[in-house]
């Protein structure tokens, strides 16, 4: 994609790196997207005050940006950032930049929208969601199994749904009180 230029302005893109278990990096950037100046250059600014975005991760946001856009020009403003004393790193904060750069080309259509599976950590406004059914990946998932969308759930005789739960079984043994005495 070198030499091409981002076509219209993409605004409040976000990237938010978590590891659920709690050990991993962290990191969390906002970004405005437009298109490059008369220059035709990409440039990275920074409107994150220092106790949001220390200096030292700022350079690794930069990177992943210019990594994510793929030799696309486009100016990108830094809006907002989250870091966290523990777990934050160069790493995420590449990420993140990363997954950022690539959802504004997704955003502005100079990738395909299935693209946007692939973005496990951004966001933007109107981003395709993969359910229910408008992911090319889906429709797969709702021929073979229908049944999770109201639309094709049949009803029985008595207005109830045709997959009824089980009712709830009584409790076992006897009842006991606090510190397990009867």
């Amino acid at each position: 994609m070198t030499g091409r230029h981002l076509p219209v302005p993409v605004y409040g893109v976000s990237a938010r790196v978590v590891v659920q278990d709690g050990r991993g990096p962290y990191a969390y950037i906002a970004a405005d997207f437009e298109p490059p100046g008369p220059g035709g250059l990409t440039e990275v600014l920074n409107a994150v005050p220092a106790r949001l975005l220390p200096a030292q991760y700022v350079s690794c946001v930069r990177a992943g940006i210019v990594r994510g856009l793929d030799g696309v020009a486009a100016s990108v403003l830094l809006t907002d950032a989250g870091f966290h004393e523990t777990d934050s790193s160069e790493y995420g904060y590449r990420l993140a930049g990363l997954d950022a750069g690539r959802a504004a080309l997704v955003a502005c259509g100079l990738l395909p929208p299935e693209e946007a599976d692939s973005l496990r950590w951004a966001d933007w406004p109107g981003r395709p969601r993969p359910w229910p059914g408008h992911n090319p990946r889906s429709d797969a998932l709702v021929a073979s199994a229908p049944a999770w969308c109201a639309d094709f759930l049949p009803l029985s005789d008595g207005g109830r749904p045709a997959v009824v739960t089980p009712p709830g079984r009584g409790r076992k043994g006897r009842r006991r009180g606090p510190g397990g005495r009867a």
